[in-house]
């Protein structure tokens, strides 16, 4: 049983690296079809999603089967635990850079009016965290995932600030009004996956230490 055992638990966090792996090639794809005017919506982004999903789905099954199975306790439970916890935060991110993407057309043609509020540096922000995030949970890194939750922090605070400035310059920018609904809609979405990837960060936490630390 224990060599099986830690097959199973190397799968999982296989299955879950191949997870920030896709979900950060979404991401990308989602920077570039706000920031790109060459961009062209394709099936590859739906196929990467129905990846993700799949990988989720698989996930949810491999954690029924070791727990059925092996009746895992101590560190061996809470890394599973965790890494549940986790694809579903994934899967939710996955879901989120497809609506950024499906909304990014109408706001697309207006890099002007978008730049002054460092949209762009936000979002390179909210991919580095994730890449970070991928290698805090591989190397089992508490200390980065710690750092990586004050870093989320700062970056939905970032987001509200951005925020109130598109609502304050709504009122004397036309060019602001055309695009201020999808624009606001996908700072939103930036904010989301900041608390997603705060929960992954927490995880992460909970795994090394074995305790539950909540933000705010």
């Amino acid at each position: 049983m224990q060599p099986y055992f830690q097959e199973e638990l190397a799968k999982l966090s296989k299955r879950i690296n191949r997870m920030f792996l896709l979900v950060n090639t979404q991401l990308e794809k989602s920077f570039q079809s706000v920031f790109s005017p060459e961009f062209e919506s394709t099936e590859i982004t739906t196929q990467t999603e129905n990846r993700i999903d799949k990988l989720d789905t698989k996930i949810d099954k491999l954690c029924q089967r070791i727990f059925a199975l092996a009746q895992p306790v101590a560190t061996d439970l809470r890394f599973i635990m965790s890494s549940l916890r986790i694809g579903n935060e994934i899967e939710r991110i996955g879901d989120i850079a497809l609506d950024i993407i499906n909304r990014s057309e109408s706001v697309r043609p207006y890099q002007e009016t978008i730049e002054p509020y460092q949209v762009r540096e936000l979002f390179r922000e909210v991919i580095h965290l994730t890449s970070r995030l991928a290698e805090a949970y591989a190397n089992n890194n508490h200390d980065l995932a710690t750092e990586i939750m004050v870093a989320c922090n700062k970056s939905t605070e970032t987001c509200k600030t951005i925020f109130q400035e598109i609502i304050s310059q709504m009122t004397v920018k036309s060019d602001v009004i055309v695009i201020a609904t999808d624009l606001i809609l996908i700072i939103r979405d930036l904010e989301r996956i900041n608390n997603h990837l705060e929960n992954i960060a927490e995880s992460i936490v909970f795994i090394v230490e074995g305790k539950r630390v909540k933000h705010n």
